[in-house]
């Protein structure tokens, strides 16, 4: 008998919730309220981009996965493994924590440049680029839900104490 491996039951077992979270998202009673989305859309967006990437995950980092099993590849996390674990983990932490003091906008924006820094391992990644990207990124989360949704955000106690307006 052949063994599956780990992608295949990751794949597998996210698929699973992704059909969970679709079932759990059709229970949530609809308002019918004009010009708006509703409160099931981003559940439903979310299940199907986990279905998709599951899917492409299986295909592809499974057959990665077996090429390197043949080759006798490194464990799946080693000691440093496991330290930038734990680091991201408390980086996460930190990011929930800054939310409320210096804002959405600003945190998002570092929040970004330090998780691109501690994710690339020893990979070497251009600082101006990381730069750019995260700026782009934490400006269009924060501007799309606070002016294309209407969802406040966090705006940062920071500011409010300095008389500081922020967008």
């Amino acid at each position: 008998m052949k063994k599956l491996n780990r992608t295949y039951v990751m794949g597998a077992v996210f698929i699973a919730l992704a059909l969970w979270v679709i079932y759990q998202t059709g229970m949530i009673p609809e308002k019918l309220v004009s010009n708006e989305p509703g409160p099931k859309m981003f559940p439903y967006i979310s299940a199907i981009g986990m279905i998709v990437m599951s899917v492409l995950s299986i295909i592809f980092d499974g057959r990665k996965e077996n090429e390197e099993k043949r080759a006798g590849a490194a464990p799946y996390l080693d000691g440093a493994g496991w330290k930038r674990l734990a680091l991201i983990m408390v980086e996460c932490i930190l990011f929930c924590a800054a939310m409320n003091w210096i804002g959405f906008w600003f945190t998002s924006m570092i929040g970004m440049l330090v998780f691109i820094m501690t994710l690339r391992a020893d990979k070497k990644i251009n600082l101006i680029f990381a730069v750019v990207l995260s700026v782009a990124l934490g400006s269009l989360c924060y501007f799309g839900f606070t002016r294309g949704f209407n969802i406040p955000l966090p705006k940062g106690v920071i500011w409010t104490m300095m008389g500081i307006k922020m967008p």
